[in-house]
């Protein structure tokens, strides 16, 4: 009996074993086949965090699509100011009718070699779609409020501006062997991406190009229509004050650097400061409508790097004004952060710059917020308001050393004789 107990335990063991081995390959037999032909999905690691610039433009969709940018940009530097945040896969386009057949290029598994490459220059504002003008009203004094902001808009004036360019030309004949840079920034309402509300406007891209058109002579002139048409959407003006924001500003400074062979600073090295979220600018000095009071504004500041003093003079004689350790002041919590409002005449000393490289800047207000990134380049900046000073800068280039003069005003101011004018006092004319 035990013998007999002993083989059929032996025997219910080996059937047990058969079982499971039919069970097994059962089991994978039941697996499907990976389909080789089916369409890729390609992954997107877009980060959908906005930006604090972005955030103040109002809620914005979630797209996560770019535009496209042109070849000849590919090897520009990335001035976005999250550099390091992971990009977008590309998508890859397949065909509607060739989506059973497309195989995917095959991949190899080494890893990407590392590029010296910046990746390019574009606008962190994704893609909005517009069904119409939405809010868009102008009001009596010719400005136009739309989405909780007042936007003006400049005009060409063609005998004006030739009156510029010629004025230009003499710079460059009366300061041979210095550079002479003309920087005119449009309009805000270049910055509105609505197409219903820019067809209500004058096309402030078109202004640049025709001002552009009659420049000639030796002068580096900067049309900053493609930088801003490029960056459409960011925070670069304020939406209750007529200046630009130090976003705007940074982003020509960029251009200004790359047009005389100088590599920008990315805007990631900078600090950026929010001074004040309930900043009301000037503009309802002259828009007159108590709305745009309630437009309130972040004022960022991108702080400096590198130390430097600021003096400010009261007259071409120097007699001193004030004394500074920064021309970017973070107890101001109005657009006079930026060398403390206009001021007549001052000079930005940076110690551990080449003190032999001297720009002088002669701008109006606008080119407060420009001036501070040029600290990242120049041993001495020379700031002058032609409006609060009477002075002949021809001795002055000559005994500081000028190697670059920058001429600054915006596309508005352009549309008058008189910056011209003051062009023209500051060398004799």
């Amino acid at each position: 009996m035990k013998k007999s107990a002993l083989l059929s335990v032996v025997f219910l063991l080996a059937f047990a074993l058969l079982f499971g081995c039919v069970a097994a390959v059962d089991g994978d037999s039941s697996k499907e086949p990976s389909d080789s032909t089916s369409s890729p999905q390609v992954s997107e690691d877009i980060s959908n965090e906005i930006s604090k610039e972005e955030s103040l433009q109002g809620s914005l969709p979630d797209d996560t699509s770019t535009e496209s940018e042109e070849n000849d940009m590919s090897q520009e530097i990335s001035y976005t100011e999250k550099e390091e945040s992971s990009e977008a896969s590309e998508e890859i386009s397949v065909p509607a009718d060739e989506e059973s057949t497309y195989i995917p290029p095959e991949e190899s598994s080494a890893p990407p070699e590392e590029s010296s490459e910046q990746p390019p220059e574009e606008s962190s504002v994704p893609e909005e779609i517009y069904t119409d003008a939405g809010d868009a009203e102008f009001i009596p004094s010719g400005y136009l409020l739309y989405d909780g902001a007042a936007y003006s808009q400049a005009y060409f004036n063609k005998r004006v501006s030739q009156r510029y360019a010629d004025a230009y030309v003499k710079y460059t004949q009366t300061f041979p062997g210095v550079r002479i840079t003309a920087i005119n920034h449009p309009a805000n309402s270049i910055n509105i991406k609505n197409p219903y509300v820019q067809a209500m406007l004058n096309d402030q891209g078109k202004v640049l190009d025709d001002m552009a058109s009659v420049m000639y002579g030796d002068v580096n002139y900067i049309n900053l229509r493609s930088t801003f048409e490029k960056h459409k959407g960011e925070y670069l003006f304020f939406k209750s004050d007529f200046h630009w924001t130090q976003l705007g500003a940074y982003y020509t400074y960029c251009e200004y650097a790359k047009s005389v062979g100088l590599t920008p600073t990315p805007l990631s090295a900078f600090e950026d400061r929010v001074l004040t979220t309930e900043f009301i600018g000037l503009t309802n000095i002259y828009a007159q409508d108590e709305r745009v009071n309630t437009f309130y504004d972040t004022l960022h500041a991108y702080m400096p790097r590198k130390k430097h003093t600021y003096t400010i003079y009261y007259d071409a004689e120097k007699n001193i004004k004030g004394q500074y350790e920064t021309c970017v002041h973070t107890n101001i919590e109005t657009y006079s952060c930026f060398l403390i409002g206009d001021q007549p005449y001052a000079e930005i000393v940076v110690p551990e710059n080449d003190q032999s490289k001297v720009v002088l800047v002669i701008k109006e207000s606008s080119g407060n917020a420009f001036v501070p990134f040029l600290i990242e380049h120049y041993g001495k900046i020379i700031v002058i308001d032609p409006r609060h000073i009477d002075i002949d800068i021809r001795p002055l280039v000559k005994n500081e050393g000028v190697d670059d003069i920058i001429l600054f005003a915006t596309a508005s101011t352009s549309n008058g004789d008189a910056y011209c004018n003051y062009y023209l006092k500051l060398i004799g004319e």
